[in-house]
């Protein structure tokens, strides 16, 4: 068992899964806009939806920045404008990577998330060189090299689905990039994430023939509020 405390502990970069649009958000202006971007995306109005969304993550980006620096964590990168799509849901997120132990992270990212009436946050690291362990879970970044709105953002995930993913992450800004982590909600081995992993991207090749990905290994934290 790690015995540091969250100051000894390593500083590593962390890839943050964290959002504030809840219907149930304490701030009311939050809550009717998520609202509003969940009946836009139901009905198909995806780009409304879109709009709505960006409007929503916009409005605490400067708060869940402040949030990570309280807490000692380097802010690395942080852009509003993405989102994913799960379970034929929509969720406006952040890009985000940050840099500090990952108890800080996790602490600062539970603090924001309780405050916006989250259920769930991810926090993820990429395995340190020579570093084993059974927490280890399989990461996917595709680079679709291609600007990614949301109404393509929902044809690719009906793919994604098809191959078994519950959905993705997409944050269009950083080479049309989508992330799918092998989190234990998937209910699949390592082998079979993989094998899924070259069929999704054999899929989206079709459309994206100038796309680049990668697996890497991760310790992923999917912590409950």
């Amino acid at each position: 068992m790690d015995m540091m405390s969250p100051t000894e502990q390593p500083s590593d970069e962390h890839q943050v899964g964290i959002t504030n649009a809840q219907e149930e958000n304490s701030d009311t202006i939050i809550a009717d806009l998520t609202k509003q971007m969940n009946a836009h995306f139901v009905s198909g109005r995806y780009s409304e939806a879109a709009a709505l969304a960006l409007q929503i993550t916009a409005r605490s980006r400067d708060e869940l920045r402040d949030t990570f620096v309280r807490h000692g964590v380097a802010v690395l990168y942080l852009d509003h404008e993405a989102f994913g799509i799960y379970e034929g849901q929509i969720e406006p997120t952040y890009d985000v990577r940050v840099e500090g132990s990952t108890a800080a992270v996790l602490t600062a990212a539970a603090e924001f998330g309780k405050r916006h009436a989250q259920e769930m946050i991810l926090i993820a690291r990429k395995v340190r060189e020579g570093e084993h362990g059974p927490e280890a879970r399989l990461g996917l970044i595709v680079m679709l090299n291609a600007a990614i709105t949301l109404d393509e953002a929902v044809e690719i995930t009906g793919v994604v689905q098809d191959r078994g993913f519950m959905g993705a992450t997409f944050a269009s800004k950083r080479k049309g990039s989508m992330v799918v982590y092998h989190t234990d909600s998937l209910e699949m081995n390592a082998a079979e994430f993989e094998e899924a992993v070259i069929l999704l991207v054999d899929g989206l090749k079709q459309k994206y023939p100038a796309l680049q990905y990668e697996v890497q290994e991760y310790i992923i934290c999917m912590a409950r509020l």
